[in-house]
């Protein structure tokens, strides 16, 4: 994965991030009928996606800050579901800037 060089590279991110739990949202909300694992995950997935949503305004309004030396507020879900999640590496590189900036 690679490290976003600009705020655009960022947002791109973000974009992709937010297109991929959409896809999860919909897998989970499509499995719910059969008890699976992954349907289990919809309120972590709601969390994640609201979360990103967020970001994407905080960053296109530009108040944005890059490198605020915190995680994302949705990254405790992450940790706690990293195994079951196909994006958790993406949801880190997009922490990791939010954290450190973009200069790295």
């Amino acid at each position: 994965m690679r490290k976003p060089k600009n705020v655009d590279d960022y947002l791109e991110l973000v974009d992709q991030a937010m297109f991929e739990v959409g896809d999860l949202i919909a897998s989970a909300e499509y499995e719910s009928d059969s008890d699976t694992a992954f349907s289990s995950l919809l309120p972590e997935l709601a969390r994640i996606d609201t979360g990103l949503k967020a970001l994407w305004e905080e960053i296109k309004s530009g108040n944005y800050v890059i490198g605020r030396g915190e995680d994302l507020p949705f990254m405790e879900v992450v940790a706690q579901h990293r195994e079951q999640l196909p994006i958790a590496g993406l949801l880190d590189v997009i922490n990791l800037a939010h954290k450190r900036g973009l200069k790295d």
